[in-house]
């Protein structure tokens, strides 16, 4: 039996900072797709969330950024943001996206596995994405709870 769109799981609820991103096939190969990134993702109490990332090896534009500088930033992260709910019989967080940098993701629900220990979780998924459509491999988001003040 599906959740309520509020269903929440109050241990995810809080700030994480993310520890890694990479996509892991089932021979071992690994990719990082942004490199070396930094990032954040908020689970709010009222049901909404969001999450950034970005690429630790962006270079700053300057005064006058020409057009492919430009679009080389775009390319260097991603964010999101929505509402978001628990799925307990799968131990999923559905995250259902208001808005994204990606267009593709705009008003799409998107699935993670959690794995949830103390400070720390896991987020995963098997769904093909944009920058590997063929799919194939897992994707994986390591995150650490920020301290609340």
């Amino acid at each position: 039996m599906r959740q309520s769109p509020l269903s929440l799981h109050p241990d995810l609820i809080g700030a994480w900072r993310l520890e890694r991103f990479w996509y892991a096939w089932p021979d071992g190969r690994e990719l990082e797709p942004l490199g070396e990134c930094k990032g954040q993702l908020h689970y709010m109490a009222n049901g909404y969330m969001s999450v950034q990332l970005v690429s630790c090896e962006r270079q700053p534009l300057g005064m006058a950024p020409t057009d492919d500088q430009l679009v080389a930033a775009f390319r260097e992260g991603f964010a999101y943001c929505g509402r978001w709910q628990w799925d307990s019989e799968r131990e999923e967080v559905c995250h259902h996206l208001s808005l994204a940098t990606i267009a593709d993701w705009d008003e799409v629900t998107l699935v993670r596995r959690v794995t949830l220990e103390g400070d720390h979780l896991l987020l995963g998924t098997d769904a093909p994405n944009l920058q590997l459509p063929e799919g194939g491999f897992l994707t994986w988001l390591e995150w650490h709870r920020l301290a609340t003040v």
